[in-house]
């Protein structure tokens, strides 16, 4: 009987390697956002939002466990060949759990009428810079995807792909409840905001985390 080689997994590539890299640095970046989320003295005031945040920091916090001992297993495969060096990666490990700073403030658009200028006490501009690092973590998760299915990195796809679900979850639950930071216009932005007021109102909840 002749044996199948096509069926074992193939040695990573460098870019392959990248692309886990920054994956984790987005995921980062992601738990940080959500642990200053729920931290926010204005989010304190809301026992759900609160909550979401904390669940939406948990999840994160366990994807990034979850990717880095896949980076180690692939690591660790591209080690087994004798006749070469390791593959490189733009960072090490280690610099997956330091800080990334806040992106460019050029990128943001600031609504003073609603929310305080000041960009570090904003909920409305804190939770949309974590809808745009989701949309990007998405983005990168589908990519990695793409390259562990042509490598045949069987569980490192299938670690992505439970990861891609629970992050589609979390953004809608975030959507629900934050919509209007997702919103493209400040005309939408606004009418979206009022409406949540108005629902929360309804169902007896104060929202200090969107009052002005």
């Amino acid at each position: 009987m002749k044996f199948d080689s096509s069926a074992l997994p193939l040695l990573p590539t460098p870019q392959q390697l990248t692309e886990l890299d920054d994956l984790l640095l987005s995921a980062n970046e992601l738990f940080r956002i959500y642990l200053t989320l729920e931290r926010h003295p204005r989010v304190q005031g809301s026992a759900r939002s609160v909550e979401l945040f904390g669940s939406c920091r948990e999840q994160v916090s366990q994807d990034i466990v979850t990717l880095a001992q896949q980076l180690d297993a692939i690591l660790a495969l591209s080690r087994t060949r004798a006749d070469s060096a390791p593959l490189p990666v733009k960072t090490d490990t280690a610099s997956l759990t330091e800080f990334v700073g806040m992106s460019d403030a050029a990128t943001q658009g600031i609504i003073p009428d609603v929310e305080p200028t000041d960009v570090a006490n904003s909920v409305f501009e804190t939770v949309r810079k974590a809808f745009q690092i989701e949309d990007r973590f998405d983005e990168q998760l589908h990519l990695c995807l793409n390259s562990a299915q042509k490598r045949k990195h069987l569980k490192l796809e299938l670690q992505l792909k439970m990861i891609i679900l629970s992050g589609g979850q979390r953004c809608r639950l975030l959507e629900d409840r934050y919509g209007f930071a997702k919103s493209k216009t400040l005309l939408f932005q606004g009418l979206r905001r009022q409406t949540t007021r108005f629902l929360s109102a309804l169902q007896g909840e104060q929202r200090p985390d969107i009052d002005r």
